[in-house]
C-alpha cells in the first residue's frame, strides 16, 4: 500500500495551494471577469437556479451537463446572488486548492518511494494549466477535484475495503460534472471482476456503496433530460453534436430557424451566424497541418460547416448528418479520425480559453507546459498504463489509475481531445509516469552493471 503521507508536506502543500488559488481567482484572474462562451451560460444558470429554485422545462437547459452550475449554484444560494462573483471565485479557488493535496495522498498510495510522492504533489502545485482554469467558471476545476478524491477513496477501497460510500458519492458528483466519466467507473467495475477472487475484503456490499450514489445519479441525469426536452435518451444534447463533429471532422455546426436562412448561408459560405458551435482544435488542424499529413483535417462532408435546419442539439437530425458522414468515408477513414481527436488532446491544438483574446501573457505559459508533457510526461505516462494493466492482478489500485487514463482516452477519440479537457487527468498522467520511471529505474541500473561486468572479464 504505497508508504504513509508526510504530515507536515502534506499541509505545506495544501496552504501554498490554497494561497495561490485564492489569489489567483480573487486579484490576477478572477473568474466573474471571463463570462463568455461556457462560463456565461454556467454562470446565468447558476444565478436563475440560486434566485427562482427548479425552473419550468427548458430544452436549453438540456443542453450541457448540469453538475457545473447547479454546483456553482450552492454558494450563491447561501450567500446571495448580489455579488455572485466573488462567492463563485472562492469555491473555484477552493477546490483547486483541494485537488493538490489529494494528488500528493494519492500518490502516497500507489507509489513506493518517498521521492514519486514527493514529486506528484510539487507537481500538482505548480501545474499551470490546473491554476490556470480556476479562473474560469468551467468544469474542469470542480472535475479535477471531485475526480481525484473518487481516486482515492476508490484506491483505498480497493487496498483496504473502506469508504466505499464515500467513493461513490465523490464518483457521483464527478459524473455529474462530466458524464463522460461513466466509461471510467465501467472499467473500475473491470478491474474488480478481474480480482474478484483475490480481493477478498471487496465484497458486494462495497459494490452496493460504490454504485448506489452512480446509479442514483444516473436516474437523476435521465429524468432531468426527460424533464426538460420531453423524451428519453441522453443526459446533454452537446453529445449528439459533439459526436457529429467527431466523426464528421467539421469545424462549424450552425443551426437556424428556416431554409430560407440555410440557404442564405450556404449561398455566402456565411460562417459567423446561426446558432453556432465552433471546435478550435479542428479549426488549427486546417491552418497549420498539411493536408498530406494522418493529422490532416478532412471533413467527410466537404468545407468547414456543417448547415441544417432546427436545433443546434437534435439528435434525430445528427444521426442522420452521423450515417451520411459514415458513408462517404468508411471505417479506415473513420479509425484516422478517431486517431486524429485523440492526438488532439496532446498535440496540435492550444488549450482553451487560454487561446482566446486577452491571454497573450498566460496562453506562453500553458503552451509551455503543453510541451513539458508532450515531451517528459506523455511517454512514461503511457509505459506506466501499460505496466498498471499488465500487473491488474498484482496491483489492482494501480490498474484503476490506468483505468481513468484509457477511459479518457476513449472518449477523446470518439469525441475529439482537448488540452482543456485533459488537463484534469494530468496529475494521474504524472503518477502513473512517475511509476514507470520508478520500474526503469533498477532494469537500466541492472543493465548498466551487466555491461560493466562483462567490460571488466
Amino acid at each position: 500500500m504505497g508508504q504513509p503521507p508526510e504530515r507536515r508536506l502534506l499541509w505545506i502543500l495544501f496552504g501554498l495551494a490554497l494561497l495561490s488559488r485564492l489569489v489567483w481567482v480573487l486579484w490576477v484572474h478572477p473568474p466573474g471577469n471571463y463570462l463568455y462562451s461556457d462560463m456565461r451560460l454556467y454562470m446565468e444558470r447558476a444565478v436563475a437556479l440560486a434566485d427562482k429554485g427548479i425552473p419550468a422545462p427548458t430544452r436549453t437547459l438540456a443542453w450541457q451537463a448540469y453538475g457545473t452550475h447547479m454546483l456553482l449554484a450552492a454558494p450563491l444560494r447561501l450567500f446571495g446572488t448580489a455579488a455572485p462573483m466573488v462567492s463563485g471565485a472562492l469555491l473555484w479557488g477552493l477546490l483547486g486548492a483541494v485537488s493538490v493535496p489529494l494528488a500528493y495522498l494519492l500518490a502516497c498510495r500507489v507509489l513506493r518511494e518517498r521521492w514519486q510522492a514527493r514529486t506528484a504533489g510539487i507537481a500538482a502545485l505548480l501545474w499551470f494549466p490546473n491554476l490556470s482554469t480556476t479562473g474560469f467558471f468551467l468544469s474542469e476545476t470542480p472535475f479535477l477535484c471531485f475526480q481525484l478524491l473518487s481516486l482515492y477513496w476508490l484506491v483505498v477501497c480497493f487496498q483496504e475495503g473502506k469508504r466505499a460510500w464515500p467513493a461513490g458519492v465523490a464518483s457521483a458528483l464527478a459524473f455529474m460534472l462530466r458524464p463522460q466519466a461513466a466509461v471510467f467507473y465501467v472499467f473500475v467495475l473491470l478491474v474488480w471482476l478481474v480480482n474478484a477472487r483475490r480481493l477478498k475484503h471487496v465484497r458486494w456490499h462495497h459494490l452496493v456503496g460504490v454504485g448506489t450514489p452512480l446509479v442514483l445519479a444516473l436516474g437523476f441525469s435521465l429524468w432531468r433530460f426527460h424533464y426538460h426536452t420531453g423524451y428519453w435518451g441522453g443526459i446533454a444534447e452537446n453529445a449528439n453534436m459533439n459526436l457529429t463533429a467527431g466523426r464528421c471532422h467539421n469545424i462549424n455546426t450552425q443551426a437556424y430557424r428556416t431554409e430560407k436562412e440555410k440557404k442564405a448561408a450556404d449561398r455566402k459560405d456565411d460562417q459567423s451566424n446561426g446558432r453556432r458551435v465552433t471546435l478550435p482544435g479542428f479549426r488549427t488542424l486546417k491552418n497549420w497541418v498539411p493536408e498530406w499529413s494522418p493529422l490532416a483535417l478532412r471533413p467527410a462532408l466537404g468545407g468547414d460547416s456543417i448547415r441544417f435546419v432546427g436545433y443546434i442539439g437534435d439528435p434525430f437530425v445528427h444521426r442522420e448528418i452521423q450515417r451520411k458522414c459514415y458513408a462517404a468515408t468508411g471505417v479506415l477513414e473513420q479509425a484516422r479520425y478517431s486517431f486524429v481527436n485523440m492526438m488532439l488532446q496532446w498535440f496540435i491544438a492550444g488549450q482553451w480559453p487560454e487561446t482566446s483574446k486577452g491571454h497573450a501573457r498566460t496562453l506562453v505559459v500553458a503552451e509551455v507546459y503543453r510541451y513539458f508533457f508532450n515531451t517528459v510526461v506523455l511517454l512514461p505516462s503511457l509505459v506506466g498504463i501499460g505496466l498498471a494493466l499488465r500487473g491488474i492482478r498484482r496491483d489492482p489500485a494501480l490498474a484503476v489509475l490506468a483505468a481513468c487514463l484509457v477511459g479518457a482516452m476513449i472518449i477523446a477519440a470518439i469525441f475529439f481531445g482537448d488540452p482543456r479537457l485533459r488537463t484534469p487527468y494530468d496529475p494521474v498522467s504524472i503518477i502513473l509516469a512517475l511509476y514507470a520511471v520508478a520500474v526503469a529505474l533498477p532494469a537500466w541500473r541492472a543493465w548498466r552493471a551487466r555491461r560493466s561486468a562483462r567490460a571488466a572479464t
